[in-house]
C-alpha cells in the first residue's frame, strides 16, 4: 500500500492557486467612455478635414516585464534551503515559479505582478503588516492555510510576491519567505 502524500503536497497547489487568485486585482476603470468634445474650431485645414482621435497614453512597460521568476533565487540559496523540483506556475495575472523542499517540509513560490503594486495586495486570506524588505516597502501576510506571503514593491504598479507554505506553519514559513524576499529584493530594478 503506498504511503499517503504529506499534507503539504496535497494542499499546496490549491493554496498557491487561491493565494494568487485572491491577490489579483482588477485594474478596470468604472464608468462609460464618452467621445471627446469636438466643438472647438480647428485652425488648420488638416484639422478641419481629419477627425480627432483620442487614446490613452500607453502604460510604460513594467520594469519586471521581462523578468523570469525562476531565476530570482540564486543557486546558492536553493542549495541552502534544499529547494528542488522547480516548475513554472503562471496564471492569467502573474508569472510564477515554485520549488519544493527536498524532504517535502515546505514549498517556496515567487510570483511577478507587472500591473499590481503592494497597495493592491489582497487581505482576504489574512491581515497584512507593513514591513520593509531590502529597503523597499513590503507587506507580510500570515495567510490561512499556513502560507506566509511577502509582497515586495518594485513600483507603485508592480511587485514580487514570495510565498512559503510549510508543514509546521507560519513559524517555519515566514522566516523562509523573509530570507528569500531579502535576496530577491536585492536583484530587483
Amino acid at each position: 500500500m503506498p504511503t499517503p502524500a504529506p499534507r503539504l503536497l496535497l494542499a499546496l497547489p490549491a493554496t498557491i492557486a487561491l493565494a494568487v487568485t485572491l491577490a489579483a486585482c482588477s485594474s478596470d476603470t468604472p464608468g462609460t467612455p464618452l467621445p471627446e468634445d469636438t466643438t472647438t474650431q480647428a485652425t488648420s485645414s488638416t484639422a478641419r478635414t481629419s477627425p480627432r482621435t483620442t487614446s490613452k497614453p500607453a502604460k510604460p512597460d513594467s520594469p519586471l516585464a521581462h523578468a523570469d521568476p525562476c531565476t530570482l533565487i540564486p543557486d546558492t540559496l536553493k542549495t541552502q534551503l534544499k529547494l528542488v523540483k522547480e516548475r513554472n506556475d503562471d496564471t492569467s495575472s502573474a508569472r510564477g515559479c515554485l520549488w519544493s523542499h527536498a524532504e517535502s517540509d515546505y514549498t517556496v513560490g515567487i510570483t511577478i505582478r507587472n500591473t499590481q503594486g503592494v497597495s493592491e495586495f489582497d487581505t482576504s486570506l489574512g491581515a497584512a503588516t507593513d514591513i520593509t524588505i531590502g529597503g523597499r516597502p513590503a507587506k507580510l501576510q500570515r495567510a490561512r492555510g499556513d502560507a506566509c506571503v511577502i509582497a515586495v514593491s518594485v513600483t507603485d504598479t508592480a511587485r514580487v510576491d514570495v510565498i512559503t507554505v510549510a508543514n509546521s506553519g507560519h513559524e517555519q514559513g515566514c522566516p523562509i519567505s523573509t530570507q528569500v524576499a531579502e535576496v530577491v529584493a536585492a536583484q530587483l530594478p
